[in-house]
């Protein structure tokens, strides 16, 4: 016979008595061979359909005198939310880690861990992996009562509680006797069991106050308990570094935990952009595999003996693999981060945010201040002087407001604009000039959530990508001159540009490049660009990109009103949908094909074809393109 049991907050119950009428209403339920191991049962569950409230138990044996009971839920005990600060001095003032040296971190965490557990009693919830393919873990009651080191030694607590009721126990128990009832700590979660039932009427006063008091410490007790395990979980999961084992140095392990829980935080803040951190995601992937196969490896080869010279020389290959991923992601922990991951020219600076007292700071940037310079200020208003823009833009926090006065100066500084602040020239624009350094990746770089750079000119000399780069947030860029000397602007995935009354010159490929799903409003503005290749050929014709160019795969959003666009060799607009793409033209009503990908428009000032507005996101008024033959 099986016994039924109700699924109660999901996590649940084995152990049920039946009397004779639930025996014999027991009995359509279908007999089935139990499963042998933890895997098999929680497959059997996922094809066994059928209601929740309704859940075979699997208990080999139930007698028919035997009385009904009820087992209290257990609840996870629920630790609250740190701060980065409030982790990083518990690490130094409880576990004591941010003074040891990288290699001694793991026996110190140890250490904290059998200091505060060892001999302890407490209930905890199993969520182990069983290495099968569901995701999802059965999640299982146990008793620990010793921890050493990071594994902790439990026993199934009586009745069973699982959150998968057909599981039998003797299954369960040849699990963990496969494991030797030892677990890892970073499986276990605390609960505590919540008595729902009353206190009897002859229960005294002074047996009711000794209860309250005792449930109470019990409390207290797997409180702590859950802040300690909840602190060990952390660390593993988020701070420790397989590498930080072989690091023999002699410096203290605080610059790498400052750097972790900096790097933890910035991601869940979202102030790291969501392609580094699935690139980050991915690498870290990657070097846990590689690792495992260069372990796996070594431990084979040395099962067999002497290894081979072949067999060493493969070795020593995955060895120096697994010390690339790692040294690639000890990059990425830096503050200095690449937005597209190492080795490609993305800087990240974390953003500082307001000042702690809400004020907000004018930084005046010149040679000399005169009193000329500060006659239209408000008599209240915090001002700085600077010498140059780079520290100014050290200096600056969110709402801040740096004036440019005319001058020639260094565009040191500029590729990682991360506040939110507004860069204003004051005077004539072509009189304010930021040069950029030359052949660095990178000359502006914004990615915050709103940057205004207004009436300055930007000289671009020799940058691999481009004069502006929007990598996210929100760029407004009014009156500003780009004298460029490669690539143009470029807008990346959900960044936006609003762009008015401003010039780009002698753009080498696309003068304004959009990635797929950004936005773009460009207004009144000058677009002047040189095509960046041009081939052709009886069968197909290459064009390349135009004064604005749209990846129309997840199309961008582009609003243009009152442009001029002049294309030397080349085309106004152009739009693709692969990153080597072949583009064709539009003549007014004349369209051409080739190779499937998305065509080109050649004057926004025509009506666009039928064929293309599935493709495109665009509205365009009272532009003027100009195409020059090369």
């Amino acid at each position: 016979m099986k016994a039924r049991v109700k699924l109660r907050h999901g996590c649940f119950i084995i152990s049920k008595k039946m009397s004779d009428q639930d025996m014999a209403s027991s009995e359509s339920v279908p007999e089935v061979d139990p499963p042998q191991s933890l895997e098999d049962g929680v497959k059997a569950i996922r094809i066994t359909e059928g209601p929740l409230d309704e859940i075979p138990c699997t208990s080999e044996k139930i007698t028919q005198n035997s009385s009904y009971h009820v087992i209290p839920t257990p609840n996870l005990v629920r630790v609250p939310k740190l701060s980065c600060q409030e982790r990083y001095d518990i690490y130094c003032k409880e576990l004591k880690i941010a003074e040891c040296r990288p290699a001694q971190v793991l026996s110190q965490v140890h250490c904290y861990l059998e200091e505060n557990l060892m001999n302890k009693k407490w209930l905890a919830l199993w969520k182990g992996p069983y290495n099968g393919h569901f995701r999802t873990t059965v999640d299982i009651l146990v008793e620990v009562d010793d921890v050493c080191a990071d594994q902790a030694h439990v026993s199934l607590f009586e009745p069973l509680v699982c959150s998968e009721p057909s599981l039998p126990k003797n299954v369960i128990e040849a699990q963990l006797d496969e494991l030797d009832f030892t677990l890892d700590i970073v499986e276990l979660y605390p609960v505590t069991v919540i008595d729902d039932s009353d206190s009897s009427d002859d229960d005294d006063d002074d047996d009711g106050v000794s209860k309250l008091e005792n449930k109470i410490q019990e409390e207290v007790h797997q409180r702590f308990i859950a802040q300690v395990v909840d602190n060990a979980r952390f660390f593993f999961e988020h701070i420790r570094r397989d590498w930080d084992d072989e690091d023999d140095g002699d410096h203290a392990f605080d610059a790498y935990l400052r750097a972790r829980l900096r790097l933890y935080y910035d991601v869940i803040s979202g102030l790291v952009p969501a392609p580094l951190v699935a690139r980050y995601n991915r690498t870290m992937a990657k070097y846990f595999v590689r690792r495992k196969e260069l372990l796996d490896y070594q431990s084979r080869i040395q099962s067999e003996g002497e290894p081979t010279n072949t067999e060493a020389v493969e070795c020593w290959r995955k060895y120096y693999e697994v010390l690339m991923l790692s040294g690639l992601l000890q990059i990425w922990e830096t503050l200095q981060l690449r937005a597209d991951g190492p080795c490609f020219p993305r800087v990240l600076r974390r953003t500082k945010g307001p000042r702690e007292d809400q004020t907000t700071v004018t930084h005046i940037v010149a040679e000399k201040l005169t009193p000329s310079m500060l006659k239209d200020f408000p008599d209240d208003a915090v001002m700085q002087q600077h010498h140059s823009p780079h520290t100014a833009l050290r200096q600056c926090c969110e709402g801040d407001l740096i004036i440019i006065y005319p001058g020639l100066y260094s565009g040191e500084g500029f590729h990682e604009l991360t506040e939110t602040v507004t860069i204003r020239g004051e005077g004539d624009r072509d009189e304010i000039i930021i040069e950029a350094i030359p052949y660095d990746d990178l000359f502006v770089n914004i990615a915050s959530a709103d940057v205004t750079l207004q009436n300055i000119t930007f000289v671009q000399a020799d940058n691999t990508e481009g004069i502006l780069r929007v990598e996210s947030g929100h760029a407004n860029v009014i009156n500003c001159s780009f004298k460029c000397d490669g690539n143009g602007i470029s807008v990346c995935e959900g960044a936006t540009l609003v762009m008015t009354d401003s010039t780009i010159a002698n753009a080498k490929g696309a003068g304004v490049e959009l990635m797929p799903g950004c936005v773009a409003d460009l207004k009144n503005n000058s677009i002047y660009n040189i095509s960046d290749e041009i081939e052709h050929s009886e069968a197909t014709e290459l064009v390349g990109k135009g004064g604005v160019h749209m990846h129309v795969v997840d199309p961008p959003k582009l609003h243009l009103s009152g442009n001029f666009i002049r294309s030397e060799g080349g085309f106004g607009i152009t739009v693709g949908r692969k990153k080597t793409s072949r583009f064709t033209a539009i003549d007014g009503s004349d369209m051409k094909s080739d190779g499937g990908d998305a065509p080109t428009m050649r004057s926004l000032n025509e009506k666009v074809d039928e064929s293309l507005k599935g493709l495109l996101n665009v509205e365009i008024e009272n532009n003027t393109i100009e195409e020059v033959n090369a």
